[in-house]
């Protein structure tokens, strides 16, 4: 990820703020899709009259990128979504048009309001007409042939007599609508009821569910032609980590189309993985210490920073022979993607890696990876037998502690036995950890898509999934008890 915004006056950093950054839109060259190419230009050429950043030569703006504070959004919106605000970027871009933008901002929404008050005000009358209508049809039809409907005595007979009829079908209208809001996946699907929640969105309580979502709504995008509300929006894409439903399941429980549950599945990834990333936090020196379980005292002392494992996931194969290769695990059998994760010794996940191959080893991921950076002197790692990877944390002046091998000799020392047997019994938190992910995000269960690990102008579909269920995973009570 690129440290530093290119828009004027932008001080946003990689590495120190909650933001996301996107790379200038590039020149499409399709041979069948010239229309597209033609889109792409234009989209670009927005881009840079949006920054006006005349010293940006063709080298720079490979590597120029723009955060995600200058998208209503929070993201820059599909490259087909041309009349989307969020084309190109709009906000804080260090040349005075904001209050243009804000304004038009204001009122779209308050268009917004409108013609959704007068959709209510409108299906409202249309019913009141409809049993008024039906009700004087049956008074004036049965009784008195010379009966009309002009007739004032019938006039009187439909307010008076009639009335409380009207009233008791609004009344079943109610509880026929009442019924519907159980049936459809929603807010008032789960309001209040912590069992349902739990079931759906692998979250303890609703309380703390609409916590959550309180944490990301402002990201979410609402327009007048919206099927889901930003709560729904954020219910869908839980329930499909949850449960794994298939986007055609998803489309009838929220009563939209499959395609629709498909893209606010992934635009809601999106705003979630910006906004939780950082919950997965490398701790401090002194937080550790005084958070550290005492299995962990007694054993390692206090200065145990990280255990560390990989698991994998299985993925559909790819059509391509070489990334086939890469993603084949001769230990699963299977097509997969792997993982390296650290979590801390009393159980919450610190360090999460971007997935490799299922070939790649577990020495080649963790050198590769950034773990390495977070090692500082003094550091006690722990490991597996496939963490072959002492000489690179010594670099450190850290320690790996992993259990001991039987090559070249016969059998353990008996001190390496019970070293062994120390490690074993503390590291395996880390796989509690991972199991505890499986089982509550039911879609890291299943074989991934191969379209997840298309790779864009950001990062792969697959790790923002697998980033947002850490973090999620971080939100809950801790695996390991303090005593």
């Amino acid at each position: 990820m690129p440290s530093f915004c290119c828009v004027v006056n932008c001080s946003s950093r990689g590495n120190r703020d909650m933001v996301n950054f996107y790379r200038i839109p590039s020149v499409l060259n399709l041979s069948l899709k010239k229309d597209l190419n033609e889109l792409s230009k234009r989209r670009r050429e927005k881009w840079l009259q949006a920054i006006k950043r005349e010293d940006l030569t063709e080298v720079k703006l490979k590597y120029a990128r723009v955060c995600s504070k200058h998208f209503v959004s929070g993201k820059p919106a599909d490259l087909r979504d041309e009349l989307n605000i969020d084309w190109v970027p709009t906000l804080l871009l260090g040349h005075g048009n904001e209050e243009k933008v804000l304004k038009r901002l204001k009122l779209a929404s308050d268009r917004t309001k409108r013609v959704d008050k007068r959709r209510r005000l409108d299906a409202h009358e249309e019913l009141q007409e409809n049993l008024i209508a039906e009700v004087s049809d049956d008074v004036c039809g049965t009784g008195n042939p010379s009966c009309s409907k002009n007739d004032k005595s019938c006039q009187t007979r439909i307010t008076t007599e009639d009335m409380t009829q009207i009233m008791l079908s609004l009344e079943s209208t109610k509880k026929i609508q009442a019924k519907l809001d159980k049936l459809e996946m929603g807010y008032k699907f789960l309001k209040d009821n912590d069992l349902k929640t739990k079931y759906f969105t692998g979250i303890n309580s609703f309380k703390k569910l609409e916590h959550i979502f309180n944490s990301v709504k402002d990201h979410l995008s609402v327009h007048f032609n919206s099927s889901l509300s930003t709560f729904d929006q954020f219910l869908l894409t839980l329930v499909k980590l949850r449960l794994n439903y298939d986007f055609k399941g998803l489309a009838y429980h929220f009563g939209i189309s499959p395609t629709t549950a498909s893209t606010y599945f992934k635009n809601t990834i999106n705003v979630m993985y910006a906004v939780f990333h950082k919950i997965l936090i490398w701790p401090e020196r002194d937080v550790l210490k005084k958070t550290m379980p005492r299995c962990f005292k007694e054993t390692f002392g206090d200065k145990v920073t990280v255990i560390v494992d990989c698991f994998e996931l299985y993925i559909e194969k790819p059509s391509n022979l070489q990334k086939s290769a890469q993603c084949w695990s001769n230990y699963k059998h299977h097509h997969t993607v792997k993982y390296l994760i650290g979590i801390t010794p009393q159980g919450s996940i610190s360090f999460i890696s971007e997935a490799w191959g299922g070939r790649a080893s577990d020495k080649h991921i963790t050198i590769h990876s950034e773990f390495l950076n977070h090692i500082i002197p003094g550091d006690v790692i722990l490991a597996d037998r496939g963490f072959l990877i002492e000489e690179h944390v010594r670099l450190f002046n850290a320690q790996l502690h992993m259990p001991a091998f039987t090559k070249g000799k016969k059998q353990l020392h008996p001190l390496e036995i019970e070293k062994t047997r120390s490690i074993a019994h503390v590291r395996i938190h880390v796989e509690r950890v991972i199991g505890c992910i499986r089982q509550k995000f039911t879609i890291l269960s299943n074989d991934m898509p191969i379209s997840l690990l298309a790779v864009g102008d950001t990062d792969p579909i697959i790790d923002k999934v697998v980033t947002v269920c850490c973090a999620l995973i971080n939100l809950c009570p801790p695996i390991v008890p303090m005593e």
